[in-house]
């Protein structure tokens, strides 16, 4: 008869407890937050659902990974990236990097879009205003969104050298700029032009043909979906990473692309 001895017993039970404690760990589901930032991001009207270019391939990544979104809002972005770093949201989009989001957040490797800040001026203005340098912007009026990661050289440059407006929403800035209470408005090109083209206050102003904006990009700039150190682990956004990056050689994909762009 053979005697099994207790700590081979007891040795068995830890491991499958320490099993069963890692799947219990594996994450199923995840809450997202962003803003209204078109196209990348905001709310169909028809569906009540959070839509743009961002959020589709978010939505198409996590799909494959067999992850179920159970929520997700649009917020101011100040609020969204603190819920994020109160770890009240599991992740936030559509995010560039900088030092502060890299003390409470995780990026992937692989960004979700890549997009050039441009500066806007109202178009009446083209002949007064100019930008080959950033020593034009001395002493004037420039208006930014409270939370933002502007271009970092270009950031300095202005909280020296210019006088800063901020507001909570784009709309607001963009109205704010063609109403003339300030000189210039960096932004994302292609949300500040689908914003002026589509949305109904902005409409009413003829915002789209009276913004005009330089040539000479501020910066290029990855977007990302930044992730909070408080409740999501670093090989998941490995796991997003990987994910993302097979996706983006799928034909699903291009046609997203296509769609916004």
């Amino acid at each position: 008869m053979k005697v099994i001895s207790f700590h081979f017993i007891f040795g068995g039970i830890l491991f499958l407890l320490a099993s069963n404690a890692v799947t219990g760990q594996q994450r199923t589901s995840i809450v997202l937050g962003t803003e209204d930032w078109p196209p990348f991001s905001y709310e169909d009207k028809e569906t009540n659902l959070i839509s743009g270019l961002s959020t589709e391939i978010i939505n198409a990544t996590f799909s494959r990974m067999g992850i179920s979104i159970e929520e997700n809002n649009i917020y101011p972005w100040a609020r969204a990236q603190k819920d994020m770093y109160l770890g009240k949201l599991d992740a936030v989009y559509t995010a560039s990097i900088n030092d502060e989001r890299k003390k409470y957040s995780l990026f992937p490797s692989e960004p979700i879009i890549t997009s050039q800040w441009v500066l806007f001026i109202k178009k009446s203005e083209k002949e007064v205003l100019r930008f080959e340098k950033l020593s034009d912007l001395k002493n004037k009026s420039i208006g930014l969104i409270f939370g933002y990661n502007y271009p970092s050289n270009f950031k300095k440059y202005i909280v020296e050298n210019s006088f800063i407006q901020e507001v909570s929403f784009e709309t607001q800035n963009i109205a704010k700029l063609i109403y003339g209470r300030y000189d210039y408005m960096p932004a994302v090109m292609e949300t500040t032009l689908y914003l002026a083209k589509n949305r109904l206050e902005l409409k009413k102003i003829d915002a789209y043909n009276n913004l005009y904006y330089f040539p000479m990009p501020l910066a290029t700039t990855d977007f990302y979906l930044m992730f909070s150190k408080k409740t999501v682990k670093k090989e998941f956004v490995e796991q997003f990473s990987k994910a993302l990056i097979e996706f983006k050689k799928t034909d699903e994909y291009k046609k997203i692309i296509n769609k916004y762009l």
